[in-house]
């Protein structure tokens, strides 16, 4: 059975985390799993079968289809949009797409860290461990709050707006979205919107009529280019599937 959920994360790091979550299969032979892009990035725990490791995950542009095999579980730290680079030490743009051992990030810290996250025992005591490495910021700048606002409204914006929230000339906000999310504006806005349209597709139980205009798109041609564009296949393909 393959089992995903999620943790809320404390209060004094809600504005830093989106959530925890924990994906495990027992029972059944490996399965294929795709992921798409959320316009987040992760520190990511594999435990079993083979070697524990601690990955940092950078923002995806395309899907992408993983092998999972039985017996395994993840645990991660899902970092809100703008949020990661500060605690992974690294530019969103240094990872884009790739996967990173934590280790080449923050060498002995990260070491010491995946020897306690591999004895913790269990997904939620995994994501505890994880947890005591995030550092709450003080405060958000000013390009975090603009980048909260744009997550706030699910992509639906004038970049030019939110390079205002930010008190930046759009090139520049441009240059600074790109620094602490590994995405432009105008892609990390496109990942939004589309993440909405998949999250009201699966509570609506596949019922997508009205659904494209309720997301911001201009029509249901724009709607249904757009999520072959991040999940690799059409709306009625992708509710057969799952």
């Amino acid at each position: 059975m393959q089992e995903y959920r999620e943790i809320s994360p404390p209060a004094h790091l809600a504005e830093t985390i989106e959530c925890f979550w924990t994906m495990s299969l027992t029972g059944q032979p490996s399965v294929r799993h795709r992921v798409v892009p959320d316009g987040c990035a992760d520190i990511l725990f594999t435990s079993g079968p083979g070697k524990p490791s601690l990955v940092a995950v950078g923002p995806m542009t395309r899907f992408e289809d993983f092998e999972i095999p039985a017996g395994q579980w993840l645990v991660g730290i899902r970092f809100r949009p703008g949020m990661s680079a500060s605690q992974l030490r690294l530019p969103g743009s240094r990872i884009t797409d790739e996967r990173l051992p934590l280790e080449d990030l923050w060498g002995q810290p990260a070491r010491r860290l995946l020897e306690r996250v591999a004895e913790a025992g269990s997904p939620e005591k995994c994501a505890a461990e994880l947890a005591g490495c995030v550092r709450a910021p003080h405060s958000r700048t000013p390009v975090q709050r603009a980048l909260a606002w744009m997550e706030t409204l699910r992509g639906c914006v004038r970049l030019d707006d939110v390079a205002r929230q930010a008190n930046l000339s759009p090139r520049q906000f441009r240059r600074q979205c790109l620094d602490q999310t590994g995405l432009s504006p105008k892609l990390l806005a496109r990942i939004l919107r589309f993440r909405h349209a998949l999250l009201k597709l699966n509570a609506q139980a596949g019922e997508h009529a009205g659904l494209a205009a309720d997301c911001g798109y201009f029509d249901q041609s724009h709607f249904i280019a757009e999520f072959r564009r991040f999940a690799g296949e059409s709306p009625t393909r992708y509710l057969h599937t799952r």
